[in-house]
């Protein structure tokens, strides 16, 4: 069982040649901060705005999701009018879980169920008004819960600020607000301000619930490429 991450970023095409370039800089180097604090964890960045990540443990899925979430969204970007979209939701993303076919990284190539899930979910999801995270996981179990879960933090990050996007990012992370402070710039005082009103305490109850799942307790697989129901191993 493997977790995928789908994702793009909204409205990118109003961001500037120079927007990008930088943006594109911080999401390769999160990639190299991901690769050593998850084992196994491959991130890309494709035609400079769609992300694909493949996460061995599933049960780091949801707080990479995240860190990729607030990262965009403390992006240091001009704010304007046009770039509504893109300060308010970042990214569209979707987590996805199965089996791999192939993962190849000398040949760039990562194959299987659980990328198809998060790409197809990814394809399908409609305006950023109604939601821009999901899970696809083929359990009647955990599915319903989990998309829930992700909707309701997506709608909490999307109401955050730059500066408390990037409070959470840095929590995410695992610093402590001493930490914080220092990297930011501010007293202890106001990272913990950022924090409260981004609503910290809900995000990690949230991460506490999925991270304590156990999803080597279920088994898929594929028949004619139609999903047979989970079940849980003994």
């Amino acid at each position: 069982m493997y977790a995928t991450i789908s994702a793009d970023i909204v409205s990118s095409t109003t961001l500037s040649t120079g927007e990008i370039i930088a943006l594109k800089k911080k999401i390769n180097e999160v990639f190299a901060k991901l690769g050593n604090k998850f084992p196994g964890f491959w991130g890309r960045l494709i035609k400079g705005d769609y992300i694909e990540c493949l996460i061995p443990n599933p049960s780091d899925a949801l707080r990479i999701a995240l860190i990729l979430k607030t990262l965009i969204k403390s992006a240091d970007i001009e704010r304007t009018k046009e770039k509504k979209q893109f300060l308010t939701y970042g990214l569209r993303i979707v987590i996805g879980f199965g089996e791999m076919r192939i993962i190849d990284r000398n040949e760039d190539i990562m194959d299987g169920e659980a990328i198809y899930r998060s790409g197809r979910a990814l394809a399908k999801m409609g305006s950023p008004t109604k939601g821009t995270m999901s899970i696809d996981i083929y359990d009647p179990e955990l599915q319903a819960p989990l998309r829930t879960t992700a909707l309701l933090i997506d709608a909490i990050i999307n109401d955050a600020t730059r500066r408390q996007s990037e409070v959470l990012y840095y929590k995410l992370l695992s610093l402590n607000e001493t930490e914080i402070a220092t990297k930011m710039g501010m007293k202890q005082s106001a990272v913990n301000q950022h924090s409260t009103a981004a609503k910290w305490y809900c995000i990690e109850a949230a991460l506490k619930y999925f991270e304590n799942l156990n999803f080597y307790g279920y088994a898929c697989y594929m028949v004619a490429d139609e999903p047979v129901p989970f079940t849980r191993s003994r």
